[in-house]
């Protein structure tokens, strides 16, 4: 036995080998390498000389397949499945992580980039220490084949793990799309991506078609997370980059759309300047809905830090950690105008636009047939797990001293981080090491202020975590216990009620919500499970004596890629994948009874 030192808290354990694998909230955490890419101020990345000369001694057809079993795990989160640097989470970043296919990435050797891959530089971490030399050398061998065009790894279509659905393909879509809503009057389908184009699809027209409708020169947000349709109106939610891109402004616009096909553009709202940052920890302004009486706008800001930390972004913002402007849900009447927000707590909640706060990163929510909201919640890469939250105005939430129901140990003076006394903490996560250290300022939490907790989920499915006192991985459903209220690093998004009844039995009146991570690709969700990049139903319950609701969770279809969000439309939900940058994914049709 061995002592374990956790914030402030002795535990013991028994002993044992622990391959730290796993990596991704959404978006995942990143670790771009290879080609000579700079940043502000940085010089380009060049191998020593002495790093060129090293010949890669594992090239043959069992080191590409050990190459991609690892790229799976720590790679493609940011250069993406086909190393194009497209990965979901290479877009928090201020610099594109490598693309493997580029002239400048293939003509180096080797040598340089096992050396790279090793050394690591700032948001890409070293592998030294992660991964065994024959491992780096696999890795290398396969990224070299992926750029040359030779390694193959699309993913195979999604599959129902009960006999009453039915999935089916729907149609493919643009890359990076990142949301998926529906109109009624219409009856057609709408998505957006990250890059601000937003496409129209007729449900009636045969063959299927998806008309762009929008580019990012109509609505002006480079950077698009949220979008939403209330009658003829488009809601479109995210983030333009200022000073130099280290600063940004969140932005929040209306397009109302005619019968004949033109649009008029008014803002809603846009921000004042705060600090972004380099890391993939700056979640910007994500999800956005219209209240259940068409009477208010909610709009999710994610967090700019992984777990409270300074983010500085290289000094341009000193000091900066959380703002009043990140890491809550806000509230504004429908028919606010050119409203200009204050980075001011103060100044947010007299005016009544903080609706919740404490949140880190709600990429989605969605009400229930009696109103309550619910957000599924991402937390930071400390293995806490995932919260769903019944959100209620003016509660806090508990970011960033609690997410999934377990204490942030940074907040504590005597915590010092040591992955061999903590087995929370995971050396291939990006906030490792320079975003884990001894933080006595980290902020004092708010006096006289309770957080509510997160919904306890009793499983079956989707409730792995690690137990605080022995540090090893459990199943609440095996112990017949409950966590709140998902596996870590699952990242929770695409939540649906089926607020008017019309699943069959026993889907009715449930939710549902995707699984964006799959343990198998990913470092920190891997020793909890290999499952993910799937499809959960949720049972929702109110418990009178938790003043809260419980549920229960289980998978009904697995095998997406990178599914990033989906649509309820009658007893057919829509899923739609991310897809990268250049290959594009695919919407799904799952059919309920």
């Amino acid at each position: 036995m061995r002592k374990l030192v956790g914030y402030g808290r002795v535990y013991r354990v028994v002993p044992m080998l622990v391959f730290w694998l796993g990596l991704a909230v959404f978006f995942p955490a990143c670790s771009p390498s290879g080609e000579n890419r700079t940043t502000q101020g940085e010089t380009p990345w060049r191998a020593p000389e002495s790093a060129n000369h090293r010949l890669n001694p594992f090239q043959d057809e069992s080191a590409l397949e050990a190459g991609k079993a690892v790229y799976q795990v720590y790679c493609w989160s940011c250069h993406g499945e086909t190393g194009m640097g497209d990965g979901a989470a290479g877009g928090a970043m201020d610099s594109r992580p490598a693309d493997f296919h580029t002239k400048s990435f293939l003509n180096q050797t080797d040598g340089a980039i096992f050396w790279k891959i090793s050394t690591g530089r700032n948001i890409m971490p070293s592998f030294e220490e992660v991964l065994s030399e024959q491992e780096r050398w696999q890795v290398t061998a396969y990224i070299r084949k992926l750029g040359e065009g030779m390694a193959e790894t699309l993913a195979a279509s999604p599959v129902r793990l009960r006999d009453d659905l039915q999935i089916n393909h729907y149609m493919k879509v643009a890359p990076r799309a990142v949301r998926i809503f529906y109109e009624p009057k219409t009856d057609a389908i709408w998505y957006a991506t990250f890059e601000g184009e937003v496409f129209r699809i007729l449900r009636s027209q045969k063959p299927l078609k998806a008309e762009r409708i929008l580019s990012v020169s109509d609505h002006g947000i480079s950077r698009l997370q949220g979008a939403t349709i209330q009658g003829n109106t488009l809601f479109l939610a995210g983030n333009n980059r200022v000073n130099d891109n280290k600063g940004t402004t969140g932005w929040v616009m209306r397009v109302s759309l005619d019968s004949d096909g033109k649009h008029s553009v008014t803002k809603v709202f846009s921000t004042v300047e705060y600090g972004t940052t380099s890391t993939p920890f700056d979640h910007g302004w994500s999800a956005v809905r219209v209240s259940p009486d068409g009477r208010h706008l909610f709009v999710v800001s994610g967090s700019r830090t992984d777990h409270g930390e300074v983010q500085d972004n290289k000094g341009a913002y000193p000091n900066s950690r959380n703002e009043p402007l990140t890491a809550a849900i806000f509230r504004f009447p429908i028919d606010t105008k050119d409203l200009l927000l204050e980075n001011d707590l103060d100044w947010l909640r007299s005016r009544g636009f903080l609706y919740a706060e404490g949140i880190r990163n709600a990429y989605d929510f969605d009400f229930d047939k009696e109103g309550n909201m619910f957000a599924v919640v991402n937390s930071g890469d400390y293995d806490q797990s995932e919260d769903m939250f019944w959100v209620r105005e003016g509660h806090h939430y508990g970011f960033p001293w609690v997410m999934g129901g377990l204490e942030t140990p940074q907040q504590f003076p005597d915590w010092h981080p040591d992955p061999e006394k903590d087995p929370f903490l995971n050396t291939s996560a990006a906030a490792w090491p320079q975003d884990f250290y001894n933080d006595p300022d980290f902020p004092k939490r708010p006096d006289q202020v309770v957080f509510s907790p997160g919904m306890r989920n009793f499983g079956p499915d989707a409730v792995k975590y690690r137990d605080r006192k022995t540090g090893e991985i459990m199943d609440a459903a095996a112990t017949g216990s409950s966590i709140t209220s998902f596996t870590a690093h699952s990242s929770p998004l695409g939540l649906n009620f089926d607020r008017d009844g019309l699943l069959g039995d026993p889907y009715t009146g449930s939710a549902l919500t995707l699984r964006y991570t799959k343990g198998t690709k990913s470092s920190l969700m891997q020793p909890f499970t290999t499952n993910g990049e799937d499809l959960l139903l949720l049972r929702v319950r109110y418990d009178p004596a938790l003043d809260n609701f419980t549920l229960n969770s289980w998978r009904i279809a697995e095998g997406f890629n990178q599914p990033v969000d989906a649509v309820l439309v009658g007893k057919e939900l829509y899923v739609i994948e991310y897809g990268g940058r250049q290959r594009g994914g695919n919407i799904w049709t799952v059919s309920f009874p």
